[in-house]
């Protein structure tokens, strides 16, 4: 089994990030899409195996929350783990940061997906009525957030609010 490892993405790193977007959505990121994220400073992680590129994420952090945009892996190293693995590193950083929770989107009909985010900890709060753009038509997304640490009246009261 390959231990990945972690690095910030760089500009050069794009093209390969697009073959995995493009692999992985049908509705895929433009280019542009990758490099505002590069220049607001969000955090762009990519997962390498061997030195190669093997997936990547991207999350913004305002305040206390923190908000998965975007992840993928490469088609070859699906199903082995590194998703999750990659999703944790995510997860960590967040915690890191001070996030209180973690929130994303993903397509209804992605139940590989779904289940790998409530096997961390997400739960589905809302929906987002035709929020992905699809070759014909639009796909509802499902909101879904994990709690990393409580705010300060549930530490207090608990669940007595």
């Amino acid at each position: 089994m390959f231990i990945p490892v972690y690095r910030y993405m760089r500009k050069s790193d794009i093209e390969i990030i697009l073959d995995i977007e493009r692999s992985s959505n049908p509705h895929p990121w433009a280019k542009k899409n990758f490099l505002d994220c590069l220049e607001r400073d969000y955090y762009c992680l990519v997962q390498e195996i061997q030195k190669e590129v093997s997936g990547f994420a991207i999350q913004s952090i305002a305040i206390d929350e923190s908000h998965l945009l975007n992840i993928g892996i490469k088609k070859k190293y699906r199903r082995k783990g590194f998703g999750e693995e990659i999703l944790n590193q995510i997860i960590l950083f967040s915690k890191v940061m001070g996030c209180r929770k973690i929130f994303l989107e993903v397509r209804i009909s992605n139940i590989r997906a779904i289940k790998l985010y409530e096997k961390e900890g997400f739960r589905k709060v809302d929906i987002r009525k035709n929020y992905y753009k699809l070759r014909e038509g639009r796909e509802d997304a499902l909101i879904m957030v994990k709690r990393l640490r409580d705010n300060w009246k549930t530490l207090l009261f608990g669940d007595r609010l």
